[in-house]
């Protein structure tokens, strides 16, 4: 049974879910981007849950092979313009949301991340990008179920909530540490401008990538 636990860690890891869940916490802050990737484990533990228990019920893949991976390639166009999106940011077409901002005193000025009022819109675009990569991310966790040994409803859930505790917790460390690195190096406009450059090209090249290799 530890064996879902490994494949959701996998699974989380896979190229196109790392950039994703990085380039949407760039725009927390220190304190509540690891909400980001709990928004994004759980949507997406439950989008695999749903269309899992269909399959297993029906006894075959309900929407058929085609379905899945017109869904994976979606994902990948996903990330490819979240790429483009923190490009804007970086080259300046849209202002870059690190929650944080500037107090004076006197001639002195300084930044620092807004505590409490900020963020919930990111919670909720990642619950939907979660949900909708689950959509093409249930071929593996069905896999699993066919060989390797599952059977019984007892079985199915316990299976399904070891994966979905591997994503999920992959998924926060990796929100977490990219907030971390955004409100370490995001009070500088040039390293906020730095920080959305280098996420936009990975997400951009992962997404681009993924389209030619798929």
């Amino acid at each position: 049974m530890l064996l879902p636990l490994y494949l959701g860690c996998l699974h989380a890891l896979e190229p196109d879910h790392v950039a994703v869940v990085t380039g949407v916490s760039l725009e927390g802050d220190r304190t509540t981007a690891w909400k980001v990737g709990l928004a994004f484990g759980v949507s997406h533990m439950l989008a695999v849950a749903v269309l899992a228990a269909v399959a297993i019920l029906a006894g075959h893949a309900v929407f058929g092979q085609a379905f899945y991976d017109w869904m994976d390639r979606g994902a990948w166009v996903l990330v490819a313009l979240l790429g483009l999106w923190n490009l804007a940011a970086a080259f300046g077409f849209r202002k870059g949301a690190l929650h944080s901002h500037a107090h004076t005193h006197g001639v002195l000025t300084h930044t620092h991340p807004h505590p409490e009022g900020h963020g919930h819109r990111f919670h909720h675009s990642a619950a939907w990008l979660g949900a909708f990569f689950g959509l093409g991310g249930v071929r593996g966790f069905t896999t699993l179920m066919e060989h390797g040994g599952i059977h019984g409803s007892l079985a199915f859930t316990g299976a399904l909530l070891l994966f979905g505790l591997g994503i999920t917790a992959m998924f926060i460390g990796l929100s977490a540490a990219s907030g971390w690195i955004a409100a370490k190096l995001g009070g500088m406009r040039g390293f906020r401008r730095m920080l959305f450059a280098a996420s936009g090209v990975g997400n951009l090249a992962v997404g681009i990538w993924l389209l030619v290799k798929g």
